[in-house]
């Protein structure tokens, strides 16, 4: 590691440490960390920089900010791994304001990044990115019909897939019609999200924001995905919920349009398909077996979940505030 890191960067590595499955490093009395970027494009991780630049210019002093290499490129090649070099706070600091509150500060900064996003873009697109997906696993699972079945998760899969269909166009007309029937206010423009947020290390607590975990979208994809996260570990209890959107209003208010596209979010079954993706593509037995089990406990919760869905608006007391539509066939018990 040490010479390539020498031939890339022209930098020496010192003090080498393994920090959450990455490697951090001193340099100059710098700190570094390297990160795989796998799937992500040289035009992805320019616009991905422009952002950390612009994020760090505002003060966030968590943001990591990419180095590039001694040819100028953002990606270097690691032994055969695909990696991005950042520039980190020297020390790593505890979050000491609530997540919430953290996020809508995030999120105010990145709607009012200057430059022109296309190929982290994602905003606008959830019904078509949704319908794609639905498509790619019917095929998957019409082959799987004719197959001879293979375990007790396929059994599962191809038993719950009409069910998960069914979530996924419901999701997606939620949206339409949210498009429809809603003025977008300026609380709904673009701004700087996360896949995943709660897959970063910063959601965690540990302030670094790396922005290979970006993407340019609508808050709501943040605010429904740590929704779901919290619903699937059982801790999304009313406190909780009511705790975490209070944290964010207090910075910036949700209109309806937003409330609309985050429950259209938790209508689309998206640890379904991540469940199902992860079993067919990983080559471990023992993340299959956790895959199998995942998938399991989803489908045995599903009417718990549908309960969640039903009286979500009301566990906010969202009904207060705005006329928000529901989805009649939820169970409600």
């Amino acid at each position: 590691m040490l010479g390539w890191m020498e031939q890339e960067y022209g930098w020496k590595a010192e003090r080498i440490e393994k920090l959450e499955g990455y490697y951090t490093f001193m340099c100059q009395n710098e700190r570094y960390i390297l990160v795989p970027v796998r799937h992500r494009t040289e035009a992805e991780m320019s616009e991905l920089y422009q952002m950390a630049v612009y994020l760090a210019a505002k003060g966030d002093l968590s943001v990591a900010t990419i180095v590039p290499t001694k040819q100028g490129k953002l990606v270097a090649d690691g032994g055969g791994q695909r990696v991005a070099l950042f520039r980190i706070p020297f020390q790593l600091y505890t979050r000491t304001a609530p997540i919430g509150k953290e996020l809508a500060k995030l999120h105010a900064y990145g709607r009012s990044f200057p430059s022109k996003v296309v190929h982290c873009n994602r905003i606008g697109q959830w019904k078509e990115l949704w319908g794609q997906r639905l498509d790619q696993m019917e095929l998957f699972w019409k082959e799987k019909l004719q197959q001879k079945r293979e375990d007790e998760f396929t059994d599962l899969f191809i038993e719950s897939f009409s069910y998960y269909v069914g979530l996924t166009e419901n999701a997606i007309q939620y949206v339409a019609d949210t498009e429809l029937d809603e003025q977008p206010y300026t609380v709904d423009a673009a701004t700087v999200c996360h896949e995943r947020l709660p897959q970063t290390l910063w959601a965690g607590g540990k302030e670094m924001k790396l922005p290979t975990d970006w993407v340019y979208d609508h808050c709501a994809r943040d605010l429904a995905e740590w929704v779901r996260a919290l619903y699937v570990k059982g801790a999304a209890d009313e406190e909780q919920l009511q705790r975490f959107f209070r944290d964010y209003e207090r910075v910036t208010p949700l209109s309806a349009f937003s409330w609309r596209l985050l429950y259209a979010r938790l209508l689309f079954p998206l640890h379904y398909f991540e469940c199902v993706e992860g079993y067919y593509l990983t080559e471990s037995e023992q993340e299959k077996q956790q895959y199998a089990q995942m998938l399991r406990s989803l489908v045995d919760r599903s009417q718990e979940y549908e309960t969640f869905l039903a009286s979500f608006y009301e566990r906010l007391e969202l009904a207060k505030r705005f006329q928000l539509p529901i989805i009649r066939w939820l169970s409600y018990t």
